[in-house]
């Protein structure tokens, strides 16, 4: 019970988090805000801050995509057992992402960009696949011990 309530409050906490630093700008380290639009085109906004931004905002950007759904890919699977393989996790992590990016087009100086959903997919992807495999390692070392 103890861990079943865990689980929940740590997927929820992954959940909240993504909501906070994606819906409210002041939380968001400058990601994003701006006078706001829309991109459409797969990969833009990745290469325009790599070729016409600092390389620490293309980290930023990027890699803060990514780590901000590797926890909610990583919770997914243990909090729901129906999401049993990478394809699943991806398409729920996709549809959150796509929801939120709904969301922020009718929030005044916020982007919605396809790159975003990429990333944070790639992320949901990354946390799936890291609690698999951990999961993997525990039950071999319980096997070997």
């Amino acid at each position: 019970m103890l861990k079943r309530n865990s689980i929940n409050i740590l997927f929820l906490v992954s959940i909240l988090l993504v909501i906070r630093l994606t819906m409210f700008p002041e939380s968001s380290l400058g990601i994003g805000e701006g006078k706001g639009g829309i991109n459409l085109v797969p990969f833009y906004t990745m290469r325009d801050l790599l070729f016409h931004h600092s390389f620490g905002d293309f980290i930023l950007n990027n890699i803060g995509n990514i780590i901000l759904f590797l926890p909610f890919g990583f919770f997914l699977s243990m909090r729901f057992k129906k999401i049993d393989n990478l394809s699943k996790s991806l398409l729920v992590g996709m549809l959150l992402s796509v929801s939120i990016e709904i969301v922020q087009l009718f929030m005044p100086n916020r982007w919605t960009d396809i790159d975003d959903v990429l990333l944070n997919t790639l992320g949901t992807g990354i946390g799936y696949t890291l609690f698999k495999m951990l999961n993997k390692i525990e039950i071999y070392m319980k096997e070997g011990c």
